[in-house]
């Protein structure tokens, strides 16, 4: 199963302006179209000379206590990963990739984009990241 690229990485905050503001102004990220979801904010950023990779700054859901930097994702269910730290990569096969993760007993949650169209699965590494 190939890896095709890095997709995005995605950071949960209390302050989505101001944490987009940071790497718009600081390290020169550009806003680009986003989701509307219900219930919380998102800011979608890319690097202009990285066109391919995304930061996804996503509103921490306050039901959920947040990981300590450089922890684990402190007791995070796949289901909860969508709204928490993550990496996200494109891969060609994603059924076949399903399978893999199957395969190896991986507890996972699958979910689509609000268009429809795009197809996500969350799951937690060996250490629990």
């Amino acid at each position: 199963m190939a890896t095709l690229q890095l997709n995005h990485i995605a950071r949960e905050t209390g302050d989505v302006r101001g944490l987009a503001a940071f790497y718009e102004e600081v390290l020169g990220f550009e806003r680009v179209p986003s989701p509307a979801y219900s219930g919380f904010q998102v800011a979608w950023l890319r690097l202009p000379g990285s066109p391919d990779v995304a930061l996804h700054i996503i509103e921490r859901d306050p039901a959920v206590a947040a990981a300590a930097p450089g922890a684990a994702q402190g007791g995070a269910t796949p289901a909860q990963l969508p709204r928490r730290h993550h990496l996200a990569f494109s891969v060609a096969d994603f059924d076949g990739f399903l399978t893999v993760l199957r395969t190896r007993g991986t507890e996972l949650f699958e979910k689509s984009q609000p268009d429809g169209r795009t197809r996500q699965v969350f799951f937690l590494d060996p250490d629990g990241e």
